[in-house]
C-alpha cells in the first residue's frame, strides 16, 4: 500500500477511535437493554479493530 493509503487507514483509524471514546460517556447514560447502543459500540469496535488489522498488515 502506498504511503498516501496508510496515511488514509490511520486518519480513519484517529477518527473512529476519537468517535468512539466521545460516544461512550453518552451510550452510559443509554438504558443497557437499549439495542442499538449495543450494536453502536460493537461496530465502532469492528472498525477500528479492523482499521488496526490493517495497519498492522502494512507495517
Amino acid at each position: 500500500m502506498s504511503e498516501e493509503g496508510m496515511n488514509y487507514l490511520e486518519l480513519e483509524y484517529e477518527h473512529l477511535y476519537n468517535l468512539r471514546d466521545q460516544s461512550m460517556p453518552f451510550l452510559k447514560l443509554c438504558p443497557s437493554t437499549t439495542v442499538i447502543t449495543e450494536e453502536l459500540v460493537t461496530w465502532l469496535d469492528s472498525k477500528v479493530n479492523l482499521l488496526v488489522d490493517e495497519l498492522a498488515k502494512e507495517e
